[in-house]
Parts: structure tokens; C-alpha cells; sequence
């Protein structure tokens, strides 16, 4: 067997996923774009825990100067639809997407994820 430095190693790695993507049919741009994960749905939904001890404020936005709309108790387990950067909250700039009729948000910092990490959301929210 070869040895490869790594950087070879990892330029063969990604000639050999572009010609997988090229055979698929997919192209090389879309497998490595996150927006191609979000169009195709990539997988299913991400489920997260709650772990602010005090509970934590749903928002209208993925920031605390969006308004507060709800509520969820310590432990509350939700499905994050997809995540953007927000607002940095105590060092993590992540936030969720969550709830089906009415979209609200939750910061990620207080949030366990179960499971695959959220998606990105397609439209980064702004």
C-alpha cells in the first residue's frame, strides 16, 4: 500500500467523491453545498432536549430582541426543524427552528441535541 501525506490523502479523498457525484448524476457543487442538503431534505427531522433549568423562551427570531411567544420546561423534548447564527448567546451563536403552524426559535445554547444535528435552514433567516 501507498502512503499519501495527508493533504494528498485528502485531494484523493475529494476527486474520488466528485467522480461518485458525477456518476450519481448530482454534480460535485451540489453534494458539497449545504443549501443542496436543504433542497433534497438531507434527513429526517432532528430532535433536541431542553436544558435550561428555568425553562427557555420561544422567540420570533433567532435573537433575545425578537419577542418572547411561549415557553418550554426543562425537559421538554421538540423537533429542530433546521439552525442559523444568530444572536451569540453565552458564547454559542447557533439557533433552532422549531414548531409546524407558527415558527419560533429556541437558542441553541440551552438545547441538547438527540440525535443528527438540525440541518441549516435554506433561507439562513437573514
Amino acid at each position: 500500500m501507498t502512503h499519501l501525506s495527508p493533504f494528498r490523502r485528502g485531494a484523493a479523498v475529494l476527486a474520488c467523491a466528485g467522480f461518485l457525484c458525477g456518476v450519481l448524476g448530482t454534480g460535485t457543487a451540489a453534494a458539497a453545498s449545504p443549501a443542496a442538503a436543504t433542497a433534497g431534505g438531507g434527513h429526517g427531522p432532528s430532535k433536541g432536549r431542553v436544558i435550561a433549568k428555568n425553562g427557555l423562551e420561544l422567540r420570533d427570531g433567532p435573537g433575545t430582541a425578537y419577542r418572547a411567544v411561549g415557553s418550554l420546561p426543562y425537559g421538554t423534548v421538540v423537533t429542530l426543524r433546521c439552525k442559523v447564527n444568530g444572536e451569540n448567546v453565552h458564547g454559542n451563536p447557533r439557533w433552532y427552528q422549531v414548531g409546524e403552524g407558527r415558527v419560533t426559535w429556541l437558542s441553541a445554547r440551552y438545547v441538547e441535541t438527540l440525535g443528527t444535528a438540525p440541518r441549516w435552514c435554506a433561507d439562513r433567516h437573514r
